[in-house]
């Protein structure tokens, strides 16, 4: 039996779809009866972008982060087929600060990509925004194209949220993030460094794309940095075999950050992680009622470390109450109903501009 709706998700990575694309469209519509859905790389031909394009026949067009001048050409196809076009983000895009590292700063604010950008956001019929917050941004950046917002970014499977494999033997903290959070990782290191110096058992280990700090180079095997895994499907298995006993999520408290959802919350519960995150709105949901910890300036990082540390059964008792959140607020199916409104909703603005313009015309 053929779907009844199938959607193609184009992200803006060349290699394949990437944890963005995966977590926001091919999760949660994966158990969607009567839904399709194909995530789809960047592609710089034009003659393979209409092949491809071809070959699926979407009902449902969406372009993901998609900075790339190439978006005209899935726009022209979109119109020219008569069907609805998405243009989905989670991060603000259009104000990348400086704090994500020289590189990805320089990328994301020339002023070619950013009108590109914006003309590729502007094509659409509807923008979907991941935060509430992010949505926001959008419009203060002058968007006019309705932007849709999602309570829920990233959801699990019932079967992931509990921990499958026992925890390290001796206690181990850890960080996951990519090269834009050195910034993030910096303002936590203290208390990392005051830990390890106090705790003489204590091991701490960076997992992803993210450098390690060259202060921590003095504690020689006790710090060890593992490698970033390709693909979403490999990513969070190898996060659940480390058995690391606390996850940390700190956040430096601007504007860009204020946007993101509270991922690292959900894939650290989903792995057995007790969490301690910074505290800003984008964790209080998610560690409120004893879900996870707040912290603020280093002692207070210090003393909710140390705390879940040496205190294994408020810290078990932490991971089930997470746990218990997690199978109740972040499920798949919460999510794919979340993103099938986003879909109807863009399908019926789509109907109404193309009636305007049929009225407009006549």
């Amino acid at each position: 039996m053929s779907p009844s709706l199938k959607v193609l998700v184009v992200g803006d990575e060349e290699r394949g779809a990437a944890a963005t694309q995966v977590i926001s469209f091919g999760q949660p519509l994966a158990g969607m009866p009567g839904v399709e859905v194909i995530l789809d790389p960047h592609r710089q031909d034009r003659a393979a972008i209409d092949a491809r394009l071809q070959d699926i026949a979407p009902d449902i067009l969406v372009l993901s982060r998609y900075t790339w001048p190439q978006g005209k050409v899935w726009a022209e196809y979109a119109r020219a087929r008569d069907i609805a076009l998405i243009f989905h983000l989670d991060d603000d895009l259009l104000a990348v600060p400086e704090s994500l590292g020289a590189h990805k700063f320089a990328i994301y604010n020339d002023p070619e990509r950013l009108a590109v950008l914006r003309a590729n956001i502007e094509s659409a019929d509807l923008v979907y925004a991941s935060t509430p917050v992010l949505a926001e941004r959008l419009q203060d950046h002058g968007i006019e194209t309705p932007i849709m917002a999602g309570d829920l970014y990233c959801s699990v499977a019932p079967d992931e949220t509990h921990n499958r494999l026992l925890p390290a033997q001796g206690p181990v903290l850890g960080y996951m993030g990519t090269g834009g959070h050195s910034a993030d990782l910096a303002m936590v290191l203290p208390a990392i460094r005051t830990l390890l110096d106090r705790i003489p058992t204590l091991h701490f280990e960076l997992f992803g794309t993210i450098e390690m700090p060259q202060e921590l180079s003095a504690y020689g095997p006790r710090v060890r940095h593992l490698p970033f895994v390709v693909g979403y499907d490999r990513f969070m298995p190898q996060l659940r075999s480390l058995g690391w006993w606390v996850g940390l999520a700190p956040l430096e408290d601007n504007a860009f950050n204020r946007c993101k959802a509270d991922t690292k919350w959900v894939e650290y519960t989903a792995a057995g992680i007790a969490t301690v995150a910074s505290d800003l709105p984008v964790y209080a949901q998610a560690c409120a009622g004893e879900c996870g910890l707040l912290a603020r300036g280093t002692d207070d990082w210090i003393a909710a470390i140390e705390t879940l540390l040496l205190d294994p059964a408020r810290r078990q008792a932490m991971i089930g109450a997470a746990q218990d959140k997690l199978r109740r607020d972040y499920s798949h199916a919460r999510l794919g109903e979340q993103v099938m409104r986003v879909l109807e909703a863009a399908q019926a603005r789509h109907r109404g501009a193309v009636s305007q313009g049929m009225t407009a015309a006549g």
